[in-house]
């Protein structure tokens, strides 16, 4: 990947400054889009959502029986702690390049302050880890997702917004259940060790989701950018449901401790 902002995977090597859809739009892709973006990433990313969605990694993890008992559950811990250490990975990127953008509806969306979770994942890995915890280990994939976040912020920043969305829609969207879940895994007490997921409780959740619909909406781009946009945000899902391939390689027991079913 270049500092022009080139990404390559699986084949795929185009320019964030030059990555056009191939379809001819009905109206010139320099004429402002009409459609509302909250509108068009919910339809524009369905296929990559739900196949980032669906992984056997986070089914296992979040739905999975695990054999209950002492060793279930620290497996279960270790291959937790080795998710989280992606997403701060990801999530710091994020943070990173905050400082460099200009204030304006795309840094509105950026800002929102559910948005800033390094912190919180740092304090979950604390609480797992303790004095063993190094610096988060990161997998190839991730690192290439927080490296495209560093190059679009340069060469193309409106398309962070496709990686903030991915990240509400994956992260925050599921918050509520996921908090319930990994603190009756681990039993933990007081949101101990699940700061991350608690961002947006359940009864906040619909006024996060329509406070992110409106800023979201409040950001003017052409057609051509709006295409470009959506097909980043597929991108970035897409390279989730690859990091979580990854994590499931890395789990041997997967299959045989994460029984879905339970």
């Amino acid at each position: 990947m270049s500092i022009r902002g080139t990404i390559r995977w699986g084949g795929f090597e185009r320019s964030a400054r030059d990555r056009r859809l191939p379809t001819a739009p009905t109206a010139p892709a320099s004429l402002p889009s009409t459609q509302r973006l909250s509108l068009r990433l919910e339809e524009g990313t369905g296929m990559a959502r739900r196949q980032a969605e669906q992984s056997t990694f986070l089914a296992a993890l979040f739905h999975g029986s695990w054999n209950g008992g002492v060793y279930g559950q620290f497996v279960r811990a270790r291959y937790y702690v080795n998710h989280l250490r992606q997403l701060h990975t990801v999530y710091e990127a994020l943070e990173s390049v905050l400082p460099t953008l200009k204030d304006g509806p795309v840094t509105r969306v950026l800002r929102l302050p559910e948005l800033r979770r390094a912190a919180a994942l740092l304090a979950d890995l604390d609480w797992f880890c303790g004095d063993t915890r190094t610096r988060p280990f990161a997998c190839a994939e991730t690192r290439l997702h927080a490296e495209r976040i560093r190059e679009v912020a340069v060469e193309a920043p409106h398309l962070l917004i496709a990686h903030a969305y991915a990240r509400c829609v994956q992260d925050l969207y599921t918050a509520p259940q996921r908090s319930e879940l990994v603190a009756r895994a681990f039993e933990l007490e007081n949101g101990r060790g699940t700061a991350f997921y608690n961002a947006v409780s359940a009864a906040e959740l619909r006024s996060f989701q329509a406070r992110l619909a409106a800023r979201l909406d409040e950001v003017s781009l052409t057609e051509g950018e709006a295409q470009e946009l959506v097909q980043e945000a597929r991108l970035a899902f897409r390279i989730q449901a690859l990091i979580c391939d990854e994590l499931a390689r890395d789990a041997p027991e997967l299959h045989g401790l994460g029984d879905t079913a339970g």
